[in-house]
């Protein structure tokens, strides 16, 4: 009997250690569990907080502090002492917490945010683990731009033109003045490269700036050479070097209305004839449309100079309707009241020219009207579109219809163009906005909205003409001038989403 209960006593000492055994690796299961999954939740947030600062800092490279955004955004997410991790060092003071990588040749970016923490263990202590690691990197990358603001500078701006001018400083300003390339072109009478495009990355950004006017130049609308002079420093950078995003801002409070060409006796230097808005809208309060408009010029297409120079300098004539035709001309010069008399004739070849690039291998002539291009559907050559008229075997006559018409159809297909230029590392983005009713009337021979034009330029998918297999750009509409400020920061914020 007496051995009977020894027997139990050892196997009940036995049982004892054999739980404290089983107990104490169930506590460690158990730890482990508890640990692992604190460690996971610290994990998951800390990865959030580099991966938002990355891509905040990448963001922030056009402007301000990248590496304090980065900081402001991952302290936001994974505040000192998150969830237990203890309270320093605070991982945005570490050496390797902001890098920031640039390729040169690509011209691309890349922002990487690293961070660590220790998380003191729970249960896992009992095994001699008094703290869990954890580490996290994000990484963000931004293409750079190279982009041409092309802004209409002309007089129908008016008093809007301080609101123009501020925003578009602001807008200028949101690029990196180290990395990103950014050229001015003004667009009057004339179009002018006001700051050109460097071939080495970076651009001046406070001479930009500054070079966007105080006052309001004025003038006519030389959109045709305008968007050519904006194409064609986006092309001057070498291949090799370029950035992977292209762009043309173009910025406009009317409608095409110049046709620069190689006109009589304007020799070799492209000229622009122009013709005054129409028909008359009775609501327009600036008095910008007439139902008897003006042909003028002829102007030099980069200064905007009038010729023939001296009194009375260059050629205008208020014809009776702007339906007014030369006629069907028997002899170039039997002309009717519609035509001026010293200019009387469209350019030879039916062909605008562009004598002032930069460029290699820039075209320098284009068709002034599309038989492939079309307005709604239909070619814009067509007689319900914006067909030239009254041809008389050689030329067209230089009526209101006709220099009205080439001007709107030009820039729609130098716009083409550019969106169709493989001689670049990447495609040509192009971007319009548009202020003010002015862009809204219904003007022209058809007529039809500098809206629908804009948008045709722009490539935007709300035209009836937008080509999916061109790129996509994005027409913006400013209602007045409180609202070109918005029109610009949309704009901003769809270049920063393509840069990522």
């Amino acid at each position: 009997m007496t051995r009977y209960r020894r027997g139990v006593s050892g196997e009940e000492g036995f049982a004892v250690v054999y739980m404290a055994v089983i107990l104490t690796g169930l506590l460690l299961f158990t730890g482990l569990a508890v640990d692992s999954g604190r460690g996971y939740i610290v994990k998951a947030q800390l990865s959030k907080a580099v991966d938002g600062a990355a891509l905040g800092a990448a963001r922030a490279l056009n402007s301000g502090n990248p590496r304090a955004e980065a900081t402001a955004i991952f302290k936001a997410n994974f505040p000192l002492g998150y969830f237990g991790t203890d309270v320093s060092p605070d991982p945005t003071s570490a050496a390797d917490f902001f890098t920031l990588t640039t390729d040169s040749t690509t011209g691309v970016n890349t922002v990487t945010v690293t961070a660590a923490s220790s998380l003191p263990t729970t249960f896992m202590r009992l095994a001699s683990l008094t703290k869990m690691d954890v580490k996290s990197s994000g990484q963000a990358t931004r293409r750079m731009v190279d982009l041409t603001l092309v802004l209409d500078v002309s007089s129908s701006i008016g008093s809007k033109w301080n609101a123009v001018r501020d925003s578009a400083r602001t807008f200028v300003n949101s690029f990196d003045a180290n990395s990103d390339r950014v050229a001015l072109v003004t667009f009057g009478n004339g179009a002018r490269v006001v700051d050109a495009m460097r071939s080495t990355r970076g651009f001046n950004k406070i001479q930009v700036k500054a070079d966007i006017p105080n006052t309001l130049p004025g003038g006519s609308t030389n959109m045709v050479e305008g968007l050519y002079r904006g194409w064609d420093e986006i092309r001057s950078v070498p291949n090799g070097t370029q950035s992977g995003l292209r762009v043309i801002v173009l910025f406009t409070d009317g409608a095409s209305n110049s046709v620069p060409g190689i006109w009589p006796g304007s020799a070799t230097e492209s000229r622009s004839l122009r013709t005054y808005d129409f028909p008359d809208n009775g609501a327009d309060p600036d008095s910008q449309t007439h139902q008897r408009p003006n042909i003028t010029g002829l102007y030099d297409s980069e200064l905007g100079t009038t010729y023939p120079i001296g009194p009375p300098t260059g050629y205008s004539l208020q014809v009776p309707n702007w339906d007014s035709p030369c006629g069907v001309m028997a002899t170039p010069y039997n002309l009717v009241q519609g035509c001026l008399t010293q200019v009387p004739l469209m350019p030879a070849g039916t062909v605008s020219t562009h004598t002032h690039h930069r460029s290699s291998g820039i075209p320098t002539s284009f068709d002034l009207q599309s038989s492939t291009l079309k307005v709604n559907g239909v070619p814009q050559n067509s007689p319900s579109r914006r067909g030239l008229r009254n041809f008389n075997g050689s030329r067209y006559p230089a009526d209101v219809w006709n220099i009205n018409n080439s001007a709107r159809n030009l820039v729609e297909i130098i716009a083409n163009a550019a969106r169709s230029d493989a001689g670049g590392d990447y495609p040509i983005r192009i971007y319009s906005i548009g202020m003010g009713e002015l862009v809204r009337y219904d003007l022209g021979t058809m007529p039809e909205t500098s809206e629908s034009i804009l948008m045709r330029i722009a490539n935007d998918t709300r035209s009836p003409d937008f080509n999916p297999a061109q790129t996509e750009g994005k027409y913006y509409f400013a209602a007045t001038e409180s609202d070109v400020g918005p029109a610009f920061q949309a704009l901003q914020n769809q270049i920063i989403r393509l840069t990522k």
